[in-house]
């Protein structure tokens, strides 16, 4: 189900000389439709994709994970001028940078590491308390979701446990280069994790750089050419073809370099 309809942008209220209203994708934007449970965004750094999706997590009120909240002033400005059209809204799902993975992984070891201490300063206190409780659940929260620890995996697998424990039914899931972390193999992980979430009723809106996971099947493609949103098909992405050309000749690449 595509929960999220649809994206728009009153141009005539916006300061168009003003960053990051100024940015060619937001001043040419105009509303923005999602037809398909997942949309890829596509196109350089520097063109405001990030800024457009934190701008949409943040309206839409979505879970920002890893970060202590959406207080980026440009997203605060742009989110203030959008307009969000839902078929059903979902409160579940969530906002995900892939720059802020290493600030959850330390926050929930913090967070583990709080917990421990006061209930061994409770118990020295007393040790029948029933005040250790608080601590206690949340400590059995965090082993239910995360085993052990996502700290005690390698990088590319405690994401994908994260997503593992995270992703539910009937979601949201907004997600900034999540590839960042990830080998080719394991975003192929991912993408079959995608697809089963796909199958649960899940949308999903994603920027990223990754081939692969621009491959995902029936997805809508929304590329950035000339500062504008514009459908596109996975074989003419400039992503795909460098690539593909590259891996069937790199000597005619590095040559030159």
């Amino acid at each position: 189900m595509v929960h999220l309809k649809s994206v728009h942008i009153n141009q005539d209220r916006i300061p168009v000389n003003e960053y990051p209203f100024n940015l060619p994708i937001i001043k040419n934007l105009g509303s923005l439709a999602f037809h398909k449970q997942v949309t890829i965004l596509v196109g350089d750094n520097g063109t405001g994709k990030s800024t457009l999706l934190e701008a949409i997590a943040s309206n839409s009120e979505s879970i920002l994970i890893g970060g202590e909240a959406f207080d980026s002033e440009l997203s605060v400005k742009l989110r203030d001028q959008l307009k969000l059209v839902w078929r059903i809204k979902t409160r579940k799902g969530f906002f995900f940078r892939a720059n802020d993975f290493n600030h959850f992984i330390n926050r929930l070891k913090d967070i583990k590491a709080e917990s421990r201490q006061a209930i061994r300063d409770i118990k020295e206190r007393d040790s029948n308390s029933l005040e250790v409780m608080p601590y206690a659940r949340t400590l059995s929260d965090l082993e239910r979701l995360y085993g052990q620890g996502l700290e005690v995996r390698s990088h590319g697998e405690s994401f994908l446990d994260l997503f593992q424990a995270r992703l539910q039914p009937d979601g949201l899931y907004i997600l900034d280069e999540p590839e960042a972390p990830l080998s080719p193999l394991k975003q192929l992980t991912l993408i079959s994790m995608m697809k089963e979430m796909v199958q649960n009723n899940c949308q999903f809106i994603i920027a990223t750089h990754s081939p692969i996971l621009m491959a995902f099947p029936d997805a809508e493609i929304l590329s950035i050419q000339d500062g504008m949103l514009q459908q596109a098909t996975y074989d003419e992405l400039e992503h795909v073809t460098l690539t593909r050309d590259f891996l069937n000749h790199p000597e005619r690449f590095l040559r030159h370099l």
